[in-house]
């Protein structure tokens, strides 16, 4: 079968570099890269760390104190502003952290739920090196990466590069059983330093998934879950999707004199999906007889270009040291979506498997949605070596958005709001620190959806804060526990009584947070998170349109828990134990029905050692130990039977 064009251009660009980078495999002296890799040990906190293949920590990407910081714009890439569209592979990226709490002291500009940084790949010390890594699970996922550095000058012009193919069994909700997909992955991030003053890095990155089975999604005509379901497949065979993300992108980082320094970076984000599909089960009644409708969706896409323009001024003497930031930033992003057809395959029950004959889709005009957003601001840091750290922010929004929607009239907001952060911290004693901060936001809130009264009406800008603090204690130097409480505020949208898409009132987030990371005892790692927190709903008119005092899919209780014991007689061998728990939670908007608390349970083990004297690591996880299931809504707009059987999951990495 021949490549799709798209990707067959690419990968002609790429075709030369490639070649090279094969012959790496052959000839490159042995220089660590990954194989070593081991998040446990690697992360600083509890709150979230991404490291090649494996994810540990309270939060990631999509869910930070219960919301997500992607949504919100809050993605940053070497901390430069970055509106992320498609997602960045690890053809690119090191990994990414989350910024929150006492990491973001010295951090300039926050913002309320987080930040999520990515780290370039590491370009590497001017010697060829390249890694491979073979991956099996979980289900019936594999694949299969090449990533190299190239010195193509010394250590002046170096050349990060690789490419992957692997089939998927991650959905937008979670790893499944039977919804596969194809994902082919290309990429590179070259570094250009021709002095030790100035260092340019360009960001190319490629992605396509074809024949996503599609997950079907089930809603209920009441309060309750559906009836037991086996976990296998229940999708239809012609309903798969194909997507395509393309990240393009350029950063340089200047040393303009002794004292001030340039950053700068401009990034385009693409998603393009020609074709997509909704598998739903509707009314489902006790005994699991239903509605099947199946919604596909035209050529949906969204492109962004964004970027960030930072330059900083230090000085100090003595014990204190000053730093004065300026930057401009913003972004500007064009959605197309809408156009959806809907076609009613009749009554069916939620566990019948029936597969039907592709059905005939006439789509209508897409919806056009435009954002721009452009900030001003400026920032100044204070640090009294070893007793305290004062930062004062402040920035300039320039807010505006235009949705026009088939059939009606344009719908406009613009919106010029000041925000404002500080943050603090105050050294007691050599091992306890005092941290506090408060931090504004502006969010999109998109538009009403189309069967709301208002359909196309562009909601209101979310104006957004955030007030936290907390401690940092060094129990011993190897060991870190960091506790902290916050109270965060959020404009809640939704229909009401009228049918009308409008705010409601306010969500009201109040939690506390604990980390322990470290070394305790010798041999053994751990990375323990807790989160105690309650979202409210709070508002005048919430129960007239059948809303809840608690925000849908919200669990009181959070906890991720890792351990890893390195044998002290075989250090080679690593074993490791992982418990995720999510606390009961609506499951449904009027809070009528929740979902149970879940445990979900990894035990695992790596085993590093060489082979021809190249580093090399395997890595075997046993998923879902405990071999249970329940149904959730977490993610999703409606519920989905979390994967039910006991799975692995294994990679082996080799530095070449």
């Amino acid at each position: 079968m021949s490549a799709h064009p798209s990707e067959g251009a690419f990968l002609r660009r790429f075709s030369l570099t490639v070649a090279s980078l094969a012959l790496i495999l052959h000839a490159a002296a042995a220089r660590a890269q990954h194989a070593s890799d081991n998040p446990v040990a690697s992360a600083q906190d509890a709150f979230g760390l991404t490291l090649g293949l494996e994810s540990i920590g309270l939060y990631g990407p999509g869910g930070v104190r219960g919301y997500s910081p992607q949504a919100a714009g809050n993605v940053r890439i070497e901390g430069l502003y970055f509106d992320e569209q498609g997602g960045l592979s690890n053809r690119v990226i090191e990994g990414s952290a989350i910024r929150v709490g006492v990491s973001e002291i010295g951090y300039a500009f926050p913002a309320p739920t987080g930040i999520v940084d990515y780290e370039l790949r590491r370009p590497g010390n001017g010697t060829p090196s390249a890694t491979i890594i073979v991956n099996g699970g979980p289900y019936d996922a594999w694949g299969v990466s090449i990533d190299g550095s190239l010195p193509l000058a010394g250590k002046k012009l170096l050349l990060p590069i690789g490419v992957s193919t692997e089939v998927s069994t991650l959905t937008p909700f979670v790893q499944t059983s039977g919804y596969t997909s194809r994902v082919t992955t290309a990429g590179a991030t070259p570094q250009w330093s021709p002095n030790d003053r100035v260092t340019v890095r360009a960001l190319l990155d490629w992605q396509e998934t074809r024949d996503a089975k599609t997950f079907p999604l089930f809603f209920t005509a009441g309060d309750y879950f559906p009836p037991p379901i086996h976990t296998g497949y229940l999708g239809q065979n012609w309903a798969r999707g194909r997507s395509s993300t393309e990240t393009l992108g350029g950063l340089i980082a200047a040393r303009l004199s002794q004292d001030w320094t340039l950053n700068a970076g401009v990034f385009r984000s693409t998603a393009d999906n020609p074709t997509s599909f909704a598998d739903l089960y509707t009314d489902i009644q006790r005994d699991g007889q239903a509605e099947h409708l199946v919604m596909a969706y035209p050529d949906q896409s969204t492109s962004s270009t964004s970027g960030e323009l930072r330059l900083t001024g230090r000085w100090g003497t003595g014990d204190w040291h000053h730093e004065l930031i300026l930057l401009a930033r913003g972004r500007n992003v064009l959605a197309r979506y809408g156009g959806a057809d809907v076609v009613d395959l009749g009554p069916d029950g939620v566990a019948a498997e029936p597969q039907v004959p592709e059905p005939t889709f006439t789509y209508s005009p897409l919806t056009n949605d435009r954002t721009k957003l452009w900030t001003a601001g400026s920032a100044y840091h204070i640090d009294w070596d070893r007793f305290a750290e004062l930062e004062l922010g402040i920035q300039k929004e320039n807010y505006r958005k235009t949705v026009a929607s088939p059939g009606i009239p344009d719908s406009k907001l613009s919106d010029h709001p000041l925000r404002a952060y500080g943050n603090s911290a105050l050294v007691l004693t050599r091992r306890l620190t005092l941290y506090a901060g408060y931090s504004q936001g502006l969010e999109d809130s998109g538009a009403a959806p189309s069967f709301a009264q208002n359909g196309g009406a562009v909601l209101p800008a979310s104006r957004t804060w955030q007030v936290e603090s907390g401690v940092r204690y060094l129990v011993t130097p190897r060991l870190k526990l960091i506790a902290g409480v916050y109270e965060l505020q959020k404009p809640y949208f939704n229909l009401d009584a009228n049918s009308v898409d409008r705010q409601l009132g306010v969500q009201r987030a109040k939690g506390a947070e604990l980390s322990i990371s470290g070394q305790r005892i010798d041999h053994f790692d751990i990375n323990v998170g807790i989160l105690v927190d309650k979202i409210s709903i709070i508002g005048t008119d919430l129960a007239a349109a059948g809303v809840g005092p608690v925000a849908l899919g919200q669990p009181r209780l959070t906890y991720s828990a890792n351990i890893d014991y390195t044998i002290p007689w075989w250090s080679a061998v690593t074993l490791d134990l992982a418990a995720t728990h999510f606390g009961k939670a609506p499951a449904t908007v009027d809070n009528g029905l929740y979902a149970p608390a879940v445990t979900w349970l990894n035990v695992g083990g790596r085993y590093e050692f060489t082979v021809l004297g190249k580093n090399s690591t395997l890595r075997v996880q046993i998923q879902n130990a405990s071999d249970s299931y329940w149904w959730t809504i977490a993610n999703t707009p409606g519920d989905f039977l979390f994967p039910g059987r006991r799975t692995v999951f294994a990679y082996l990495t080799t530095d070449l």
